[in-house]
């Protein structure tokens, strides 16, 4: 079953899959990639970010931090939690699986392996891709990305807005993929839905569920007229493979 992600919560929220086990991977430092968290720089004082053979390792704590959560380790039991209002993610170090929640509690398994360096917990992209976060490493950059599916939304809608779809070729899409968006087409797309919608306010609420391999990202957009659903379909290292616009159902709108 798809985990389910609300997006006012702002989720365990954007990111490639990273793999291979610490023991039997080589570890090369990064000291010059930088870590980019939803549009900020994020700073780490004293950690790093590595390649773990395949994988890129983040350091769980500044990240989690980053996102207000708090977070408790029993050395005893090897149990991880972090926590923030109403949101609670539990894990086992050395293991492989996830569970989000604290009643209706959803079990995520993710690739790779979670690492301690130096008393500090290192988990794989693929770690964050499991807990909702979209994140990407570009190595011509050398930089690291990471995005909750609400401000991705939100970059998204606004990009499209402004009418920049070069732009959001450039930066959302994935250019070796061999599927290149057609922008003409998602041109007309928001056009036809957006222009007799009138204003465009921003992004009202987003949802997001992930799949075996895609994460659908579904966001209320609010205009002066009317409100409109954003649908955006993402791989594991957070480019775009399918981006749609449509108007509210009625049904819809009466309970909103």
């Amino acid at each position: 079953m798809k985990t389910r992600i609300a997006a006012v919560i702002l989720s365990i929220l954007l990111v490639a899959a990273g793999t291979g086990t610490f023991a039997a991977q080589e570890v090369k430092a990064a000291p010059n990639m930088s870590v980019i968290l939803n549009g900020q720089a994020l700073s780490l004082t004293d950690s790093t970010v590595y390649k773990s053979g395949a994988a890129v390792m983040v350091p769980l704590r500044e990240v989690a931090e980053a996102l207000k959560y708090k977070i408790s380790y029993q050395g005893s039991t090897g149990k991880v939690q972090l926590s923030r209002v109403n949101e609670i993610i539990e894990f086992q170090v050395g293991g492989h699986e996830i569970v989000i929640g604290e009643k209706d509690k959803k079990k995520v398994s993710f690739k790779g392996a979670i690492e301690t360096r130096e008393k500090r917990l290192y988990v794989p992209l693929s770690f964050l891709n499991s807990i909702g976060l979209i994140a990407g490493y570009s190595t011509a950059t050398n930089q690291l990305e990471i995005y909750t599916p609400e401000v991705a939304a939100g970059a998204v809608s606004t990009l499209l807005a402004t009418g920049q779809y070069q732009e959001l070729q450039t930066r959302y899409f994935n250019d070796k993929s061999g599927q290149m968006p057609d922008l003409p087409l998602i041109q007309k797309n928001w056009e036809q839905i957006a222009v007799p919608a009138g204003k465009y306010f921003g992004v009202k609420s987003t949802a997001s569920d992930w799949g075996e391999e895609t994460l659908t990202i579904q966001s209320i957009l609010s205009f002066t007229e009317a409100e409109a659903v954003l649908t955006l379909s993402l791989d594991s290292a957070g480019k775009i493979t399918g981006l749609k616009l449509e108007p509210v159902a009625a049904e819809d709108e009466s309970h909103s």
